[in-house]
């Protein structure tokens, strides 16, 4: 190609210089001699003579830069938590199954599995010729390795309870890990989870578990290289090099700031795009958004703090995305203290939270008003599924009706009602909140629902213990994995929400029970429906807003946008078709990376 273009300049030069100087051309007729002359001699340029090599711009690599915003404080998939932990690890690693970004599962290391046994056992089964990034063999006994790490109790593994369905998972992660050596051992050996084979791997249950699918796509099962995990347990995974992992990148630095991915190039699922991703740890929101708009980042994370500087500027605010999150907030009532033991309390108490005021003031618009537990775009969102919304004449007569009214029944007797305290976590930023939250109510009700703020160190255990639980208080939820079951799990008469409360459903838990045992997932799904129907019905919390995904992302990333979902807790498309994303080099700007 490049040797046609240039003969094909070289012809088009011939063409200007004949058209340029004066030529004698003889005629048949003419006997005169051409004179040979040397002045003002012209020589064509010979096409075979060497060249100059044209100087040409390098191609920019496709990066994609992202502020994730907290540092992990630890990288071991079995021992991670945290938004940022999982979101790196989730480049570098892949489960026996995937979720999209609605949350459904997809064949990941496993091309396949089927329940058997009435729904107790479940059974994996390995893509063909899987390796790790280095090109070694990923075999069933890798995942079998992982599953049994999340248990051992020497790693204090912070989700294991994701296993809890399976049998021995619980007596193993509940031993005390100073145990002796034999019995750590004898435990994690009776866990039921084994490798039968390269391909083939075996999850034994205690009770049939239909959202054990979804389990296998977290973080506790992804495989972990035991050989590197050996060399040093509780740090091994500083090193880059010992995350040989099997997802679509790998990490290829891990630094104060930031951690890098390349493409590894024996993922199974093909090859990215893009030809690096940077994950950065910039946690002020004003710093993050400088550095976007110096073209430093290209996803940044936007936050009440910067909300109305990015909406008031034309250049930045069509670069927002927004969207539903995984988390929800609402104000969780005991029903074990007076007046919320009483079902119209609580009612009435729904009624009259004034939601889209608080979102409007104190969250300053980042977020929505909320009626219902399931967030949109997760599986198992329910429209139809609601607490009572804000209606606050009709809260009065909800408390009048039940009894709680003067003689005249146009008003709220206060010493019927009784003393109302609002419990909080004493922070400056709390205070705000339920400074508006209790005057929402008082000014409602026209009686006095009191601040009640409590020392911020011994807080967290008032709340956890049911006898010291206050009488209302804001319980916040934001999902572990995206399936319904995480969701209303805390809910049963044994849950950890519903303890505190005291909430406690016969009727809930029976229907709980069959959503989870069902093992076709929109039949599951329905049911699961019909369980957070019964526990939004008794009213034990009155839901108060979804918060919200919001970031900015530059224009020239491409793919984001259109694969974004409700479970993108680090960033938008997180669960979307990662080797899809790309980056257009032709509408970067300053800022962007040229090597």
């Amino acid at each position: 190609m490049r040797f046609a273009t240039l003969l094909s300049s070289v012809a088009i030069l011939v063409l200007l210089v004949i058209g340029c100087a004066p030529v004698r051309i003889p005629t048949s007729d003419s006997k005169a001699t051409p004179k040979a002359t040397t002045a003002n001699t012209f020589a064509l340029p010979n096409p075979f003579a060497p060249q100059p090599t044209p100087t040409v711009a390098p191609l920019k690599p496709k990066v994609l830069r992202i502020n994730i915003g907290t540092r992990p404080d630890v990288l071991d998939p079995q021992r991670a938590s945290t938004i940022g932990e999982v979101a790196v690890l989730q480049m570098a690693y892949e489960g026996l199954t995937r979720l999209d970004e609605k949350g459904r599962v997809l064949p990941g290391a496993a091309a396949s599995w089927e329940f058997t046994n009435g729904g107790k056992t479940l059974t994996f089964h390995l893509r063909d010729g899987l390796v790790r990034a280095d090109g070694t063999l990923l075999t069933a006994k890798d995942f079998e390795f992982a599953f049994k790490h999340a248990v051992d109790p020497r790693m204090g593994a912070i989700d294991s309870s994701f296993l809890n369905d399976v049998r021995g998972a619980l007596a193993a992660y509940s031993l005390d890990p100073k145990s002796k050596l034999d019995d750590i051992q004898k435990a994690l050996d009776n866990v039921g989870i084994a490798a039968t084979d390269d391909t083939t791997l075996v999850v034994t249950l205690d009770q049939p578990a239909g959202v054990w699918p979804t389990i296998a796509a977290t973080w506790v099962g992804w495989p972990s290289d035991r050989k590197k995990v050996g060399t040093d347990p509780d740090a091994w995974w500083f090193k880059p090099e010992n995350h040989n992992g099997n997802g679509p990148f790998k990490i290829a630095e891990i630094q104060e700031t930031v951690v890098k991915f390349v493409p590894n190039p024996n993922y199974w699922g093909g090859q990215p795009k893009l030809d690096r991703v940077e994950f950065y740890w910039i946690p002020e929101p004003g710093v993050a958004l400088s550095a976007y708009l110096k073209g430093e980042l290209d996803v940044i994370r936007v936050t009440s703090d910067t909300l109305a500087q990015v909406q008031s500027d034309p250049a930045l605010n069509p670069e927002l995305y927004r969207g539903p999150a995984a988390w929800v907030t609402y104000l969780g009532f005991n029903v074990k203290k007076a007046p919320f033991s009483d079902k119209n309390v609580r009612k009435a108490f729904s009624q009259a939270l004034d939601r889209a005021g608080f979102v409007r003031e104190i969250l300053k618009g980042l977020g929505q008003p909320y009626l219902s537990l399931i967030p949109p775009g997760l599986p198992g969102y329910d429209e139809s599924a609601t607490v009572h919304g804000y209606d606050p004449q009709a809260a009065i007569k909800t408390l009048v009706d039940a009894g709680y009214g003067t003689p005249d029944k146009r008003r709220v007797d206060c010493n019927k009602l009784g003393t109302v305290k609002l419990s909080y976590s004493s922070t400056p930023r709390n205070q705000t909140m339920f400074q508006y939250l209790a005057g929402n109510l008082t000014r409602v009700f026209a009686c006095p629902v009191l601040l009640d703020p409590v020392d911020p160190s011994t807080y967290p255990t008032m709340i956890k213990d049911a006898k010291t639980a206050p009488q209302f208080y804001l319980i916040t939820w934001q999902q572990e994995y995206s399936h319904p079951q995480d969701w209303l799990f805390l809910q049963t008469c044994s849950g950890v929400y519903a303890t505190r409360v005291g909430y406690c459903s016969k009727e809930f838990d029976a229907a709980f029970a069959a959503a989870t045992q069902e093992l076709d997932f929109d039949t599951s799904i329905e049911k699961y429906k019909a369980a957070q129907k019964i526990f939004i019905g008794d009213a034990a919390g009155a839901f108060l807003w979804n918060n919200e995904n919001a970031f900015l992302i530059k224009p020239y990333v491409r793919g984001l946008w259109d694969r974004h979902g409700t479970g993108d807790n680090a960033w938008p498309g997180q669960y979307g078709p990662v080797l899809t994303y790309d980056v257009d080099t032709s509408k970067v700007g300053a800022g962007y990376p040229a090597q």
